[in-house]
Parts: structure tokens; C-alpha cells; sequence
């Protein structure tokens, strides 16, 4: 049975508060940790959920690897693993959601599993590069990949653009959650929402 995904969009970052998309891979703010530990205090009594029964996948963008340390510390004392995925990145190719060289993100993140990062990041080419039949042909990609994991809940941070291409619905605000089951539609796999969480911050 496929398991449970929930969608999270990063923390408030410094390029969502000055719309300079030159900066490179920027880091949340001090409000975007604030919002963090809001979604920590709301997530944690509400995910029905073991630990041994969960995994964490993240963008390797900065913002999203942050909100994971600052919201989901909590699962990751826990023990439940970390895994890096490119297919989660941002969708354009402005500096802001270009990522870094994985041997300096690797670095400053040595408890995060790295191993099924795909060795063509950070560049934006193939998969990645900034075109809407890439977007769609990656969103379907990681739908099918959720489906076929063994955990009976996975939990996801990304980012807005891309969370637009894997599921139908408003704009995620920073650090709101969305649950989801995976159902089979008459063209692809289909994200149902079963819940959401409050958002925590004005639309950014």
C-alpha cells in the first residue's frame, strides 16, 4: 500500500522577502526558523504516525535543508532517516534555485543520507532544466517513486513552484503542510488531500 505523503513548503527565505531571485541558494530568515518551530508545535501531536513508520525527503536547496533542521529535529531524534533528493529542487534556473556543489552541502549536513542524490545536481539540465515538459516529467517521476516506498508515511519539503506541478490546489504558504494519499487517475498518479495544516505565515 502506498504510503502517506505529507507536502511542506521551506520556511520563509531571504530572496521571498527582498524578490531579488540573484541571490544564491538563500538561507530562511530569522522569521522562516520562527515559522519552523510553529510547524514543529503543530505537526508533532497531530502526525499519526510511528517514527519507524516514516522517512524524511528534502531538496537539497539550503532553505528546504534548513527547515528540515529547525521543524523536524523532533522525527530526526526520533531516528527516522533524512534522504536528499534532486528531484525535489526548485523549478527556475535564477541563482535563487541553483543549489551548491553537494561536497559543501555534504559537509555541513552529515547526518542527512546523500546517496541517492543524482550526480547531475546542481546543474539545471535534462530533468532539471527550466521548462514546463521538465517540470511535468519530473513531478510524475517522484509521484511514482512515493508510490512504490515501503514507509506508510513520507514526508516531503520542497518548494512552491514545484509543489504547483505535483499537485492541484492553492499556492503552499511558507511551512504549510498538506497530507495526501496516492491514488491511480486515468492518465498518471493522482495526490488525494486527506488533510491540511495552518499556515503559518502570509503568502510569500
Amino acid at each position: 500500500m502506498a504510503p502517506v505523503v505529507i507536502l511542506i513548503r521551506h520556511g520563509e527565505a531571504l530572496h521571498n522577502i527582498l524578490h531579488d531571485w540573484e541571490l544564491p541558494d538563500p538561507d530562511l530568515t530569522e522569521k522562516g526558523v520562527e515559522q519552523c518551530k510553529a510547524l514543529m508545535a503543530e505537526l508533532e501531536p497531530n502526525l499519526p504516525f510511528a517514527q519507524e513508520e516514516c522517512r524524511i525527503v528534502v531538496s537539497p536547496l539550503r532553505r528546504t535543508l534548513q527547515t528540515v533542521h529547525h521543524g523536524l529535529q523532533w522525527l530526526r531524534d526520533r531516528g527516522v532517516p533524512v534522504e536528499v533528493r534532486a528531484e525535489w529542487q526548485e523549478t527556475t534556473d535564477n541563482p535563487c534555485d541553483i543549489g551548491r556543489e553537494p561536497s559543501s552541502i555534504m559537509s555541513e549536513w552529515p547526518d542527512f543520507d546523500f546517496s541517492g542524490l543524482d550526480p547531475i545536481y546542481p546543474q539545471k539540465i535534462d530533468l532539471y532544466e527550466n521548462s514546463e515538459e521538465a517540470f511535468q516529467k519530473r513531478a510524475s517521476l517522484v509521484k511514482r517513486w512515493l508510490f512504490r516506498r515501503p514507509e506508510k508515511c513520507v514526508v516531503v519539503v520542497t518548494h512552491s513552484g514545484f509543489l504547483k506541478r505535483v499537485v492541484q490546489g492553492p499556492k503552499f504558504r511558507n511551512v504549510e503542510y498538506r497530507m495526501y494519499e496516492l491514488v491511480e487517475g486515468t492518465e498518471d498518479l493522482e495526490l488525494s488531500e486527506i488533510s491540511r495544516g495552518k499556515a503559518s505565515a502570509k503568502q510569500t
